[in-house]
C-alpha cells in the first residue's frame, strides 16, 4: 500500500509543476481554446463541450441536434465519467472547463502511474520520475491542446488500465478490471481496442515472469476475461452507439481514410527524421506553425518523455534476464513498427496510416521501461558507466548531425537536449558524492525543469485564445446577437444559413452554430453521419472519395435551391450574396455594415409533401444544374424502393420553378410540437402523397401515424420520406440513439452478472483461506 506522505509529495510536485506548465492560462488571460493547426480545440471541441455541459445541467446527454448537418446524433461519445462528473458539480464556464478537464485528467494519468509502480514496489524516486514523465510526456500535452475531450483522459485510461491489470493479476482483485473497462467503453470505443491489446501483452508478460503453472495461467486468464467482458458489457449502453456511429460515418465504413495508405516498405525520410529527433525535444524540428518533415506536428511520430528517460535505457543491463528480454523485444517492437507502414496499418486494421496514439503506447514503453532501470540504480546503488558514455556520446553525435545538416528555422533547439544529457551524465559522474536519496532528488529536479522547458514548447509560440476572443469576437460577435433577435421575434422552425464564419481559428468553424444556436447544413464531425454526406454527394456538393470533405462539411450555402428544400429561411451574407438570391424570394431586412440580413418570404417549411418519385439511379446522370431543379419537382428515392412506389414514378411533366415551389407548399406537416428529439404535428392529404423531412435518415428515429408505427425511408441518398394515404394524419417523431435500448439491456444483464461473479468468487477465496 502506497505510503500517505508519499502520496502527498507526489500530490504537491503534481500540482506544483501543473501551476507552473499552465500559469499563463490559470492566472492569466488566455484560455486553453487554440486557433492556430491545433484549432479543432477552438472548431469542434469547445462548441461540443459547450453543447454537453448544457445537456448535463438540464437533464443526462444530449441527443439529436438540428444545429449542424441538417441534423446529427450527438448521444455518441457524450459520456466520459469524470468529465460529465465535473458538468454537474460546477458551474464554470465551458472555455474554463477547457482547462479544468486536461489538468485533472494530467493529474489522474501521474496519480495511477504512480500507484501503478508502486504496486511494484519501485524505489520512491523511480515511481516520482515515471509518474512525472508519463503525465507530462511531449504528445500527451501536445494532444490535449488538440482535443480536450478526446486525447486528454488517454493517458489516464492507459495508467490506471496498468493499476487494474496489476492488482487483478497479483492480488487476485478482478473487479478492477471491469471498472476500468466500463471506463474506457463508456468514454471512447478506440481507446478500449488499444487497451485490449495491451491487457493481451501484459497478461504474457506476468506469466512469463512469474513462471506460473499452466493451471494457473488458464484460471487467470478465465476470471480476466469474465470480469473484462463484464466490463465492457456494463458500457454497452454507451459503446454500442458509439461503435455504430463509428461505422455508419465516411470513415468509418472504409469508404474514406485521413491519409492514403502507404505503399512503401519503408518510411519516408520524413517520418523518420522526425522518429529520431522528436524523442529528444517537442520543437527540435519546428514548432506548430513551422514544422515541415511529415504531414504535420500533430500527425508525425513524436515519442518525447524526457531525456533522462532516454539515458537510463543505457542501463538496461541492469535488469534481470527475463525483464532485459521483455525491454529489448518492447523496443524492437516499436522500432519495426514505425519503420513498417504495413505493420501500422495492421495495427490500425487497415483503416489507415496514424501516429497519434501510438506515440503515446510507444512513449509508456520507454517510461516503463527507465522506471524500473532507475529503481534498480537506487536500490543497487550502482550503474555502468561505460554504457552511459558510449550511449550519450551517440545521442549528442545525432544531435550534432542534425543540427549541421537539417534547415531548421530555430537551430539553438539542438542545443537544448545536448544541454540536459551532459547535466545528466554530470549527475551520474558525481553520483558517489550524495547520499541515495539525495542523488534522485537532484535527478528529480532536473528532470522538472526538463519538463517545464519542453512544456513550454509546446504551448508557447502558440495562437491561443485570450478573453476578448471568447467574449467579444467569434462565437459572440454581431452574428450571434443578430441570430438571438431572429430567434426570439420567430418562434418557427427554420435554419439559417452565412457565407461567412465567426470563428478566429486558422480553420472555418463549421460547428459554430452549436453555440450561436441555430440550425444549419455546416458541420465539422469525425464521424459525420453518412446519410447525409450521401445526401451532399449526390447533388455535387462535395467530391466522392475526399475524405477531407466528408469531415469538413461547408454544407448547402452556395446552393440556394437546396436551401429552399431544406427549409433555409435566413441568410446572412458579407459577402454581397442578395443579387442572386433575391429572384429566389430573399430580401434584405437589415444591414448593419458588416453583414446583411436576408429573409426568405417563399421559404418551404419543414415538412413538405412530394406527388411523385425518380430512382436514384436515373437522377445520377443529371448534371448538377439539372439535378438541383428536378429536387423540387419530384422525390428522390433508393432504386429497391421504386417497385413499392411504381404507381407514383414522375412523368417528367415540364413545370417551372415557382409552380414547382408552389406545389410544394400546399400540403406540409402543421407543427403543434417541436423539439430536437421529439416533434409531432397534423397533415390532411386530398390525395396519396409522400412527406419529406430535410434531415438525415438514422435508425433511432420512429414514427407514428395516428398512433400506428410507420417506416421510414431515405430520400435524395440520405434525407428522409415516410408515405401517407389521403385522409387526416397526426404524425409524430420521436428520436433515441440507435442500440440504445439494447445496450442498456445488455449492461444492466451484466451488471447482474457482475455482482454474482464477484459473490462466487469471493467464496471461492474464503474457502481456499479455510
Amino acid at each position: 500500500m502506497v505510503k500517505s506522505k508519499q502520496l502527498l509529495f507526489f500530490t504537491f510536485l503534481m500540482l506544483f509543476l501543473e501551476i507552473l506548465i499552465f500559469r499563463e492560462f490559470i492566472f492569466g488571460d488566455l484560455h486553453f481554446i487554440f486557433k492556430d493547426l491545433g484549432s479543432d480545440s477552438y472548431v469542434n471541441e469547445y462548441p461540443l463541450l459547450y453543447n454537453r455541459m448544457l445537456a448535463a445541467k438540464e437533464g443526462f446527454l444530449p441527443g439529436w441536434s438540428l444545429h449542424n448537418g441538417l441534423g446529427e446524433n450527438l448521444y455518441p461519445y457524450s459520456f466520459e465519467p469524470i468529465s460529465w462528473f465535473l458538468f454537474k458539480i460546477t458551474s464554470v464556464s465551458p472555455e474554463t472547463m477547457m482547462l479544468i478537464l486536461p489538468l485533472v485528467y494530467i493529474y489522474l494519468a501521474g496519480l495511477f502511474m504512480f500507484l501503478f509502480l508502486n504496486e511494484h514496489r519501485l524505489y520512491f524516486y523511480a515511481k516520482i520520475f515515471g509518474s512525472l514523465a508519463w503525465a507530462f510526456s511531449g504528445y500527451f500535452l501536445l494532444s490535449a491542446s488538440w482535443s480536450v475531450t478526446l486525447f486528454s483522459p488517454v493517458a489516464f485510461h492507459f495508467a490506471i488500465l496498468l493499476f487494474a491489470l496489476e492488482k487483478a493479476f497479483s492480488q487476485k482483485k478482478y473487479f478492477w478490471l471491469s471498472l476500468v473497462f466500463f471506463l474506457i467503453g463508456v468514454s471512447y470505443p478506440l481507446n478500449l481496442y488499444f487497451s485490449l491489446i495491451i491487457f493481451c501483452v501484459y497478461f504474457l508478460i506476468i506469466n512469463y515472469l512469474k513462471n506460473n503453472s499452466l493451471k494457473l495461467v488458464y484460471k487467470e486468464f478465465l476470471y480476466s476475461v469474465l470480469y473484462t467482458i463484464l466490463g465492457i458489457g456494463l458500457s454497452s449502453w454507451m459503446l454500442f452507439s458509439s461503435i455504430d456511429l463509428m461505422f455508419q460515418s465516411p470513415r468509418g465504413s472504409g469508404s474514406v481514410s485521413s491519409f492514403e495508405k502507404s505503399s512503401d516498405i519503408l518510411v519516408s525520410k520524413g517520418e523518420f527524421l522526425s522518429f529520431v529527433y522528436r524523442i529528444f525535444s517537442p520543437n527540435i524540428l519546428g514548432d506548430v506553425n513551422h514544422f515541415t518533415e511529415y504531414r504535420n506536428y500533430f500527425e508525425a511520430p513524436f515519442l518525447y518523455c524526457s531525456i533522462f528517460t532516454l539515458i537510463l535505457l543505457s542501463q538496461i543491463s541492469i535488469l534481470n534476464k527475463k525483464a532485459k528480454i521483455i525491454s529489448l523485444y518492447a523496443i524492437l517492437g516499436m522500432v519495426l513498427i514505425f519503420i513498417f507502414p504495413v505493420l501500422r496499418q495492421l495495427i490500425w486494421i487497415n483503416s489507415g496510416d496514424y501516429y497519434r496514439i501510438l506515440n503515446s503506447f510507444f512513449a509508456l514503453i520507454l517510461i516503463l521501461i527507465s522506471s524500473f532501470i532507475f529503481s534498480k540504480i537506487l536500490s543497487q546503488n550502482k550503474f555502468s558507466l561505460k554504457p552511459l558514455l558510449i550511449f550519450c556520446v551517440l545521442m549528442i553525435f545525432i544531435l550534432i548531425l542534425g543540427y549541421l545538416n537539417l534547415k531548421i528555422e530555430t537551430q539553438s533547439s539542438f542545443l537544448i537536449p545536448i544541454f540536459f544529457i551532459i547535466i545528466y551524465v554530470l549527475a551520474f559522474l558525481f553520483k558517489d558524492k550524495f547520499s541515495t536519496k539525495n542523488f534522485g532528488i537532484i535527478l528529480i529536479i532536473f528532470l522538472g525543469i526538463e519538463l517545464l522547458l519542453s512544456s513550454s514548447q509546446i504551448l508557447s509560440k502558440r495562437e491561443i485564445c485570450n478573453f476578448n476572443d471568447i467574449e467579444n469576437k467569434g462565437y459572440k460577435d454581431s452574428s450571434f446577437k443578430t441570430i438571438s433577435e431572429i430567434n426570439k421575434n420567430d418562434p418557427s422552425f427554420f435554419r439559417l444559413e452565412k457565407d461567412f464564419y465567426s470563428g478566429v481559428s486558422v480553420y472555418a468553424s463549421y460547428n459554430e452554430a452549436k453555440i450561436q444556436n441555430y440550425n444549419s447544413s455546416a458541420a465539422y464531425n469525425s464521424f459525420n453521419n453518412n446519410n447525409y454526406i450521401n445526401f451532399l454527394k449526390l447533388f455535387d456538393v462535395i467530391k466522392p472519395n475526399n475524405e477531407i470533405e466528408s469531415r469538413f462539411v461547408k454544407g448547402i450555402e452556395d446552393s440556394p435551391i437546396l436551401m429552399k428544400l431544406c427549409s433555409v429561411k435566413y441568410f446572412l451574407s458579407a459577402k454581397n450574396k442578395g443579387d442572386y438570391l433575391q429572384p429566389l424570394g430573399f430580401s434584405e431586412v437589415d444591414d448593419n455594415g458588416i453583414f446583411k440580413t436576408l429573409k426568405d418570404s417563399k421559404f418551404l417549411p419543414f415538412g413538405v409533401c412530394f406527388d411523385s418519385v425518380l430512382g436514384i439511379n436515373e437522377f445520377k446522370n443529371l448534371t448538377k444544374n439539372q439535378k438541383e431543379e428536378f429536387s423540387l419537382k419530384t422525390l428522390i428515392v433508393d432504386n429497391e424502393d421504386l417497385n413499392q412506389f411504381k404507381n407514383y414514378v414522375y412523368d417528367h411533366k415540364q413545370t417551372k420553378f415557382n409552380e414547382d415551389l408552389e406545389n410544394r407548399k400546399e400540403n406540409y406537416l402543421n407543427l403543434s410540437k417541436f423539439s430536437d428529439n421529439n416533434f409531432s404535428g397534423n397533415i390532411n392529404l386530398p390525395k396519396n402523397q409522400f412527406l419529406f423531412l430535410s434531415m438525415p435518415f438514422d435508425k433511432g428515429w420512429e414514427a407514428k401515424d395516428n398512433g400506428k408505427p410507420v417506416i421510414l425511408k431515405k430520400a435524395f441518398g440520405g434525407l428522409t420520406f415516410l408515405f401517407l394515404e389521403k385522409g387526416n394524419h397526426k404524425i409524430e417523431f420521436k428520436f433515441s440513439p440507435s442500440y440504445k435500448k439494447s445496450g442498456i439491456s445488455i449492461s444492466l444483464i451484466s451488471a447482474f452478472l457482475l455482482i454474482i461473479l464477484i459473490f462466487f468468487h469471493k467464496r471461492n477465496n474464503l474457502r481456499q483461506i479455510k
